[in-house]
């Protein structure tokens, strides 16, 4: 038990300063009922005592109560600090035998006082917690603890008696043990002449047969008196009758295995042989069972250790010139394998054998038809790239064929086209058995690239992770490292991995073991990298190396013939994500929608059709549900095509005029819709629609919103 300290136990102090009376402290007494005040300066640091013994002395002594305290203060007191144990706090006052010691914080100011009877104190509530703690531990033991004291009285009677013994401890404290318990009497009551002999005895206890522990109990060299624990064994000489019906029923088995007409070998997880039949000794040829706890692979080397690959489960081999089928399987219980049965049927096989040979002619029938249907219903990965462009059709048809080699892909196009998805469908159709493992190499700072991408052993550097880490080529072994943002990746890190892309190999940071990788690397950019190899900025060997098979996706502006399909396609899937039950978008909208130059491509439509289904949509995606920067690019469309020049011309302009008109009403109804919803705040209101506060400012002004709308504008 850790030792208690003085906090929770010294008295408060009666502090006063040299310049109070002898009257203030007998007041302060009376008033705390206290018998030690603490003089202290102005800062509250100790100066010394007055305890009531020097103040009886003065009073005898004749002095007046107005005398000042600094003419009967006790300068030389002993001083103990706030943290420390009773124990030492004893010591000391004992060492300088002194009944009072003030107590400091550790500012040195005084905290309170601390007398011999405040210690004696701490030390009844430390022996009370160490009683309690020892009755728990006792009431709380599953074995049943009985103890009786030198005149044999019952003294402790726990939790786990009165459940088994059913009865009350009130009914038991007190008694003689003879009386209540005649079974283990005589070895408790001569466990008391005897202080060094802990005896052990099978007893039988009321309901229960148990292991009793007869355990004197001594005092400095006396028997104070005597404790019995007693174990249940009930419940452990019911298992010995299972075991014995478990050794019936292995009894049994061997005798139902010596009856068998096929071969059967049992094995324990570790492959040892525990046991077999005559039928098995006599298909290999051994004369006795001397394989028995030997290892099975060398023991009988042709079946070889147990796998979980489930074509070894059951095959088809000749043993000593005659064929047999040997049938595999893990013995499991309680969900762990425990072992493994071999059986094997060798013999009437020859009648057996035009069947075989059907069953593999079907077998072979139906992996043919499997793998037809497969070919005709089976879809390309590519398909989520939605698409009728003839370019994206053919880019498709590029990448399904570079998906079915391990050539290094580099894929190109403007953010937002999908280079993501390309990457995703060129692993999936490759047939790669392992992970697509995706690094973006612009969102990784310079200093952790190398760590993220081979990993670190553990204690590699300060603050590594304990066991180490695996970096992105383990954990795309045997698949594809998607390497995003490529342009990024600084010129020193871009030579290791092209050492590792031609080594095939490679070492964690801190690690001197050589590991090697089986690593597709598919890279993206939207950066001309041919340009950043010309400025330094890219390593020529390294970027022949990752431009092996190229695939250059088009921007969204280059075709827009997809715009109707992809929107369709977002508009549905933003229904299922957002719970919305949009129909499309309206034709004035979707003809904004068609003009705009996206150039942030398919990204940046997704998100605007999301942004505008976050409005009060019903069923159609209108113009007020678009940001400001599509409008006011069709604004700008609109006036540069308004020539007046013939009549033909005025009449257009005309048309043109009212879908400005119409298109500015948009405006002004967006900015007022997203003034409405943010109370007025201008910096909020900008924020949302995506344009400066300043921008903002000047539409409030050229649509005069400020004199029409209801709140305040902050």
């Amino acid at each position: 038990m850790k030792e208690l300290n003085i906090a929770d136990y010294y008295s408060k102090p009666l502090l006063l300063t040299e310049n109070n009376n002898i009257s203030d402290v007998i007041m302060g007494f009376l008033k705390q009922r206290i018998d030690v005040a603490c003089i202290v300066d102005d800062s509250n640091y100790p100066l010394g005592i007055v305890s009531k013994y020097s103040l009886y002395r003065s009073i005898l002594a004749g002095t007046s109560p107005d005398t000042p305290l600094k003419s009967i203060l006790r300068r030389d007191v002993l001083t103990v600090n706030d943290k420390e144990g009773f124990r030492h706090v004893k010591d000391v006052l004992l060492q300088h035998n002194v009944a009072h010691g003030i107590v400091l914080n550790q500012e040195n100011k005084v905290v309170g006082v601390i007398s011999k009877s405040d210690i004696i104190n701490g030390f009844l509530h430390e022996t009370e917690i160490l009683v309690n703690q020892l009755t728990g531990l006792i009431e709380n033991l599953q074995d049943i603890v009985i103890s009786i004291d030198r005149n044999n009285q019952i003294v402790a009677f726990n939790g786990a008696a009165e459940k088994v013994m059913l009865l009350k401890k009130e009914d038991i404290i007190g008694r003689n043990i003879e009386e209540c318990f005649p079974e283990i009497a005589p070895y408790m009551v001569s466990t008391l002449d005897d202080l060094t002999t802990i005896k052990q005895k099978k007893v039988t206890l009321g309901p229960i047969t148990g292991i009793g522990s007869f355990i004197p109990i001594t005092y400095k060299e006396n028997t104070s008196g005597a404790l019995a624990i007693i174990k249940d064994i009930t419940t452990l000489e019911e298992f010995a009758q299972e075991l014995e019906t478990t050794k019936n029923l292995q009894q049994t088995l061997q005798q139902a295995m010596a009856l068998s007409y096929d071969a059967i070998i049992i094995t324990d997880k570790q492959g040892r042989i525990t046991l077999t039949n005559q039928a098995f000794l006599d298909l290999f040829e051994l004369n006795d069972k001397t394989i028995i706890n030997k290892k099975i692979e060398e023991s009988v080397p042709v079946l070889g250790p147990f796998t979980d690959d489930p074509h070894q489960r059951k095959e088809i081999m000749t043993i000593n010139n005659k064929t047999g089928i040997v049938t595999k399987e893990f013995i499991v219980h309680a969900g762990k394998e425990v072992g493994m049965i071999i059986k094997i049927i060798s013999n009437q096989l020859d009648q057996w054998k035009e069947l075989f040979y059907r069953m593999d002619k079907l077998e072979s029938e139906l992996n043919f038809y499997r793998s037809e249907y497969q070919k005709l219903t089976q879809n390309s990965s590519f398909d989520i790239i939605k698409s009728n462009d003839k370019k994206m059709a053919n880019l498709k048809h590029q990448a399904l064929l570079s998906a079915k080699n391990n050539s290094t892909v580099l894929i190109t196009g403007e953010s937002g086209t999908g280079k993501e998805l390309f990457a995703e469908a060129v692993h999936k159709e490759s047939g790669r058995k392992g992970n697509f493992v995706k690094v973006n190499c612009a969102a990784i700072p310079s200093e952790l690239l190398e760590s993220e991408f081979f990993g670190y052993a553990d204690g590699a550097f300060t603050g590594a992770r304990r066991g180490g880490k695996v970096g992105k080529f383990e954990l795309a072994d045997k698949g594809t490292l998607f390497l995003d943002e490529i342009g990024d990746m600084p010129l020193a890190l871009q030579s290791k991995l092209l050492r590792v892309l031609q080594e095939r190999n490679f070492e964690r940071i801190g690690d001197n073991r050589t590991r090697t990788v089986d690593v597709r690397i598919i890279a993206a950019t939207n950066k001309e990298l041919y340009q950043l190899v010309q400025d330094g900025e890219f390593r020529e060997d390294f970027y022949y190396r990752i431009n092996v098979v190229t695939i250059q996706i088009p921007p969204l502006r280059e075709r827009k013939g997809d715009i109707p399909l992809l929107c369709n396609h977002l508009i549905n899937k933003l229904n299922d994500r957002l719970n919305k039950q949009v129909i499309g978008i309206s034709p004035e909208a979707f003809t904004i929608i068609k003009e705009y130059s996206w150039p942030g491509n398919i990204r940046q439509l997704e998100n605007i059709l999301e942004r505008a289904m976050n409005f009060d949509v019903k069923n159609w995606i209108d113009t007020i549900h678009l940001p400001l920067e599509l409008i006011e690019n069709k604004q700008s469309i609109i006036t540069r095509e308004v020539i007046p020049s013939t009549t033909a011309v005025v009449h257009n302009k005309h048309d043109s005029l009212n879908e400005m008109v119409s298109l500015k009403d948009s405006e002004k109804s967006i900015i007022l819709e997203t003034l409405e919803s943010v109370q007025g705040n201008r910096s909020k209101a900008a924020e949302l629609l995506g344009i400066s506060r300043t921008t903002l400012y000047n539409k409030i002004k050229k649509y005069n919103i400020e004199s029409n709308v209801y709140f305040n504008i902050k």
